[in-house]
């Protein structure tokens, strides 16, 4: 492993001893992680980001030359040249998204941003909350790898506050300030403040003067700072729900202490199971000072049972499953630049359809793929997809009946309820990896405009060709594209007769994600216009 890092100061020294790590591997231990440093940091706004003419020639030059199987990149929209170079890397390209307030002015820059993600293979975000902002960015599906903890043997944390303030906004800080400084008999409790890295002063004048003298503020400088922020404290008071999902509040509960935290409005998302957390309704100051009292602060440290929290193992045997799988994609090798499949992506099955004969229809019919998405459930796709012909592919779906209209599922494996709202539907959907499709209108009661506009993040792709779509279908296809748009094309055939009279000429493709990305390439096609398939039927023999 190789780890590409700025230097704190010109020099890189100081990066190095910071880091712990030694510069190169030695043959006693080849595998040992070897540090290069990169340019030096520059303070970019309230951020510290990588000079790119600095540091993306350096960086080219490794990805090309020292033959990495996976490059990964951390925090790919803060400035850097790590975006720059992945066009250099030959293996597998992963990213991994930390902050849940993505820099000002990211959504401007989409297209630039859209074009060096394309042959990005994994994304990754640290929290349900971080997917969510970064997703209405720059849409896509990602795995939620939470942060993990350092294993601590069980013990009673003395009795203190710590409060947890690390983003930029400072509403909640000195929200729960207040709550303290309203806390009876705090004489002599260690109270510490956990702020942003980023100017330590700015979060000393947040404190009111009375409690001055005793909060002592800690940057956030890594898991150093964490551990020094908890020494002292057995209650930890989240100043925003996304704390809650940080790495603070992780090492936190697997340290015995209790969290107390603000809840969402989205209450669904509100992780309240979790062991030592309590969630207080949002700046409500009276309900705080009663959860903090219930507690018995008075009488003795708050205690609970050992919290679930992941460990760092388990993170980096999920992360290493995820470079496995990706891999093993690659090593299969790209296809020809020529080669094109057909596929009609909206099929719906009537009740009853006997799914051999179905199969085999769509394999006569000229069609490479076909995504079967029935009201009935994935189970239909199942029995066509285990009946379906050499040659012929199958994407097992749904087509799902929300509150708000009518949607299509994807690339999903079990069935999703019926009657749930737009957007659960379609976490529902994402969760299990599938892909979110608008049908086309004229196929379907879909849902309003005005919840597509609201909702839009979560859309992967649109059904705008279909059976009835006119002669101008080919520009409706380019004008979308230019728009960022992902376009499908289905027929909705229910039976035989209707397959073929709409289809998609597109490259081979490997997943769920390279599905969306060879789309934006495909081009309208009419398969039983341009060719068809019949089985061969062995002559009698006398």
């Amino acid at each position: 492993m190789t780890i590409f890092a700025p230097a704190a100061r010109a020099g890189g020294r100081r990066a190095r001893a910071t880091a712990g790590l030694s510069s190169a591997p030695t043959e006693a231990d080849p595998q040992q992680v070897r540090v290069e440093i990169i340019g030096t940091a520059r303070r970019t706004g309230s951020r510290l980001g990588v000079a790119p003419f600095d540091a993306s020639s350096q960086l080219a030059h490794h990805i090309r030359h020292d033959g990495f199987d996976v490059v990964h990149v951390h925090e790919p929209l803060t400035p850097s040249p790590g975006l720059s170079v992945l066009r250099h890397a030959t293996g597998v390209t992963a990213m991994t998204f930390h902050r849940p307030d993505p820099i000002t002015g990211a959504a401007f820059l989409g297209s630039l941003v859209h074009r060096a993600l394309e042959r990005v293979d994994i994304r990754i975000a640290t929290s349900p909350t971080v997917e969510r902002a970064v997703s209405q960015i720059l849409g896509g599906t990602y795995l939620v790898h939470p942060w993990g903890t350092r294993p601590e043997a069980a013990t009673t944390p003395p009795f203190g506050i710590a409060l947890v303030a690390r983003g930029r906004d400072r509403t909640g800080l000195r929200f729960i300030l207040g709550v303290v400084r309203r806390l009876p008999g705090l004489d002599g409790v260690p109270i510490t403040l956990m702020g942003p890295r980023e100017a330590p002063w700015r979060t000393m004048t947040a404190i009111p003067k009375i409690l001055r003298d005793r909060v002592t503020v800690v940057a956030d400088t890594g898991p150093e700072s964490w551990h020094d922020l908890l020494t002292n404290a057995s209650i930890v008071l989240c100043a925003t729900p996304e704390e809650l999902e940080g790495p603070v509040a992780a090492q936190a509960r697997a340290g015995h202490r209790t969290v107390i935290a603000p809840g969402r409005s989205d209450a669904d998302d509100v992780p309240s199971e979790m062991a030592g957390v309590i969630i207080v309704p949002p700046f409500l100051r009276d309900a705080w000072v009663t959860a903090i009292d219930e507690l018995g602060r008075e009488m003795s440290p708050p205690t609970h049972p050992h919290s679930p929290a992941t460990q760092w193992d388990d993170i980096a045997g999920e992360l290493e499953t995820a470079y496995r799988d990706a891999l093993l994609h690659h090593t299969e090798g790209p296809a020809p630049e020529d080669a094109r499949i057909i596929a009609d992506l909206r099929l719906r099955p009537a009740p009853g359809t006997d799914p051999q004969q179905f199969a085999t229809a769509c394999w006569e019919s000229g069609l490479d793929v076909v995504a079967v998405s029935s009201p009935q459930g994935v189970s239909v796709a199942n029995a066509i997809a285990a009946r379906a012909p050499n040659g012929l592919s199958v994407i097992c779906g749904q087509e799902i009946a929300t509150a708000d209209g009518v949607i299509t599922a994807l690339f999903v494996s079990r069935d999703v309820a019926h009657g749930l709202s737009f957007a659960a539907t379609a976490h529902q959907i994402h969760a299990q990896g599938g892909v979110v499709v608008i049908p086309h209108p004229a196929g379907a009661e879909i849902p309003s405009s005005t919840i597509l506009r609201q909702h839009a993040a979560l859309i992967d792709c649109y059904e705008l060709i279909g059976p009835a779509s006119g002669p101008g279908q080919r520009h409706t296809l380019r004008t979308t594209r230019r728009l960022g748009m992902t376009i499908s094309a289905g027929s909705g055939a229910s039976d035989g007769e209707g397959l073929g009279h709409i289809g998609i000429a597109m490259r081979p493709f490997r997943d769920r994600m390279d599905f969306l990305d060879a789309l934006h390439d495909g081009e309208i096609v009419r398969p039983h216009r341009r060719r068809t398939r019949r089985t061969r039927t062995p002559r009698a023999t006398s």
